[in-house]
């Protein structure tokens, strides 16, 4: 385990009873509800100083959301737990200009820092992406000093490459490493995939659920450390951030055996304490705008 308290950059806490979250339903795991409560019940020893959370894909259709709803979900949990400081909501971006005044009314919860809109799911995710209006919805972030999280899987990896090109001022992070295809051994594909994104000094890399896009239930350590080595060499260690993604991980991780097997890969690397603490701390203090005393500000 670190000897400082870590920030978890992805975490997940969903209430049943208050949103609708079609997908979840009748799942083993995720049909049940999460709170801050079992998040810290979980980290079984993980010293956590600060969480960000980010939306759960609940229902929306083409013309409304519970888009707000949420956030007001996560600010009650906030209440009980003060080490929930930033919350990462989904947004129709996919609107263009019309979603500006939905930006503004997010703008005005203080815990907001960016947007998520999943489009790994979306029945389209190239014509989605790359559509004028979803790139203008994008783009629109920038007025709000707001970062878009971008969530694909590894056959969709082509369509964040011409994406980015797109967005050239708003900060961006790549979640789960793309979900690269670590269950099929395509470490070229995703090394290859990488370069060509770190070329971008706006976009910033999630070192987080790796365990999951692997096989779940028989993963090693050896098939995850080339996908963690190839993103601390291409991204460097100043843009690269941790994730827990609880509850998602429990699918074929703990939050403590995760953070056991990028402590040993990275001192395996031979990375400092400085370098170690960037990623598991210091970077999130600074894109996701914490406030955490010490390290960068």
């Amino acid at each position: 385990m670190p000897d400082f308290p870590i920030v978890d950059t992805h975490l997940h806490v969903w209430d049943h009873s208050r949103l609708t979250y079609s997908d979840f339903q009748g799942h083993p795991l995720f049909g049940r509800d999460y709170h801050v409560e079992d998040y810290a019940h979980d980290l079984d020893g993980v010293e956590v100083e600060a969480m960000v959370f980010v939306e759960c894909y609940a229902d929306f259709t083409p013309t409304s959301g519970q888009y707000i709803e949420e956030i007001e979900f996560v600010e009650d949990e906030a209440r009980r737990d003060k080490r929930l400081k930033a919350i990462v909501p989904m947004a129709p971006l996919e609107w263009g200009q019309r979603v500006e005044p939905m930006l503004a009314q997010m703008a005005t919860h203080s815990a907001v820092r960016g947007i998520r809109r999943i489009v790994e799911f979306d029945a389209d995710p190239r014509a989605l992406t790359l559509s004028e209006d979803f790139i203008a919805g994008v783009n629109l972030l920038e007025k709000f000093g707001m970062h878009f999280e971008i969530n694909v899987n590894f056959t969709q990896m082509d369509i964040v490459r011409e994406f980015v090109r797109h967005i050239p001022n708003v900060k961006l992070i790549l979640d789960h490493c793309g979900k690269p295809g670590i269950k099929s051994g395509a470490i070229a594909q995703y090394r290859d995939d990488i370069a060509d994104l770190a070329k971008h000094p706006n976009l910033w890399i999630k070192l987080s659920d790796l365990p999951v896009e692997a096989d779940k239930q028989h993963w090693t350590e050896a098939d995850l450390r080339p996908f963690i080595a190839a993103t601390i060499d291409t991204f460097g260690v100043d843009r690269v951030i941790y994730g827990g993604d609880y509850p998602v991980c429990l699918q074929a991780t703990s939050l403590q055996r995760w953070v056991e097997v990028l402590d040993r890969a990275f001192a395996d690397l031979g990375l400092s304490v400085v370098d170690t603490r960037k990623i598991y701390r210091d970077n999130a203090n600074a894109f996701y705008r914490l406030g955490l005393n010490g390290g960068m500000a």
